[in-house]
């Protein structure tokens, strides 16, 4: 894949819990403290005092130590579990696997809605490059796996400016699943632009009619959260105001109507990738009965984790309450 870059100012989601940190650093940290620090007015203190100030301070440092060596085995070994289960369950671009692993699941989300990162170009499958590879094999196991509907949300929205490219990239990557014969047909919404792509015929390069699309794809970002809301909101207070709109006629029922026209239906299962629980601003009207799902210090996209988050939906019950 060539290297894409972003026009003009990329805006970044709020940060994760990425440890840039080890142990020793932390230790070395602790140590220079409790050397260099020592109890203010030492002069007017007295042995006592002072002996009690440094007992106190090494349980304290003595109690991060631990928690700092616990933290730090405990990462190491969620991603030695995260590597070897994507080694387990790597589907090797075959569908007839990814079947294999659903077919005993009593249940498959209709919408899975997934909340991506876009790293820094430096980073291992980042910037646009690894974000639109992410996209690509999120939409060969969807449709694998018999999941009709997957929304994939990004808090800046740059894949908005490189639809051709991500359409002729999924394209690709299906082929590579299902052969350029059987390659699914998708579409590619960004409801916040109003834009539809449709997938072509990967051999005729015809493009595919709307009611033969196999999935159908949504690009979400923080524009489709708390901004669509607002300008509802200010839409329907002047229409109110203007005597077009009756206010009796403002129930949640209209509300969720039309959210659901401006930014489309609610997920079944909303799943996380970052190496920490942060929606980012995710549309917050939509995933008030969705099962969310993440694992903690996972930092990639990768074919175990979904397979898990789809098996924990199928156990999951959805208690809606009135």
């Amino acid at each position: 894949m060539e290297s894409l870059s972003l026009n003009g100012d990329k805006s970044h989601a709020p940060g994760n819990s990425i440890r840039h940190r080890n142990i020793l650093v932390v230790v070395f940290d602790l140590v220079r403290s409790f050397v260099m620090t020592s109890p203010d007015n030492k002069k007017s203190t007295s042995p006592i005092d002072e002996l009690l100030y440094y007992v106190n301070r090494a349980i304290l440092l003595t109690i991060f130590f631990f928690l700092a060596v616990y933290k730090n085995v405990q990462f190491i070994y969620r991603r030695v579990v995260s590597r070897m289960s994507t080694l387990a369950y790597y589907p090797s671009k075959t569908p007839q696997l990814i079947r294999e692993d659903v077919s005993s699941l009593p249940k498959i989300p209709k919408r899975l809605s997934c909340i991506l990162d876009l790293r820094d170009d430096e980073d291992e499958n980042g910037g646009i490059d690894g974000l639109i590879n992410d996209i690509s094999e999120l939409a060969a196991w969807s449709i694998s796996a018999g999941i009709p509907q997957l929304s994939i949300y990004e808090y800046s929205g740059d894949i908005a400016h490189y639809l051709p490219t991500l359409r002729h990239y999924i394209s690709k990557n299906l082929a590579v699943y299902f052969g350029t014969d059987t390659t699914p047909s998708f579409s590619i919404r960004v409801p916040h632009d109003n834009a539809i792509l449709y997938s072509t015929n990967f051999s005729s390069q015809e493009i595919i009619e709307p009611e033969r699309v196999d999935l159908h794809i949504s690009l979400l970002s923080r524009a489709d959260g708390k901004p669509t809301i607002v300008e509802l909101t200010k839409t329907m207070s002047e229409l109110a105001l203007n005597m077009e709109l009756s206010v009796d006629d403002i129930t949640t029922e209209l509300i969720e109507e039309e959210l659901n026209t401006l930014v489309g239906y609610e997920p079944d299962l909303l799943l996380s990738f970052g190496p920490s629980l942060d929606l980012q601003d995710y549309p917050p009207w939509h995933i008030r009965l969705s099962e969310i799902y993440w694992e903690p210090d996972n930092m990639y996209v990768n074919y175990a984790v979904f397979l898990r988050s789809l098996q924990k939906y199928a156990n999951c019950k959805v208690n809606v309450g009135k």
